[in-house]
C-alpha cells in the first residue's frame, strides 16, 4: 500500500477517473485495504480499464493522520528504542 498515493488521492477533488493501469492498481490495493471508496468500470471494446476514485473513508483518513504523526524518519530512529525497552 502506498500511503504516498493516499496522499495524493487526499489533495485531489474527487471523483478523479484513472486509467493507467499502475494507478489503477494502487487504488485498488488502497479500496482492498478500506481506505478508500472507489469503482472499477468495466472496459469497452478496445479501450482499457477505468477505475473511478470517490472518497477516503474514515478508516483512511486515519491512516493519513497516523503517518502524518509518525513519519517514517521518526519510526526509524525509535526502533532501537523500542529494542531496548524489550
Amino acid at each position: 500500500m502506498s500511503i504516498d498515493f493516499l496522499r495524493a488521492l487526499a489533495k485531489c477533488r474527487a471523483p478523479l477517473t484513472f486509467t493507467d493501469p499502475e494507478d489503477i492498481n494502487k487504488l485498488l490495493v488502497l479500496r482492498a485495504a478500506g481506505l478508500v471508496v472507489a469503482l472499477t468500470l468495466r472496459p469497452v471494446a478496445g479501450r482499457s480499464e477505468v477505475a473511478r476514485f470517490l472518497a477516503l473513508t474514515p478508516d483512511g483518513r486515519s491512516a493519513l493522520d497516523l503517518a502524518n504523526a509518525h513519519p517514517p524518519r521518526q519510526a526509524e530512529a525509535m526502533a532501537p528504542l523500542a529494542e531496548q525497552a524489550r
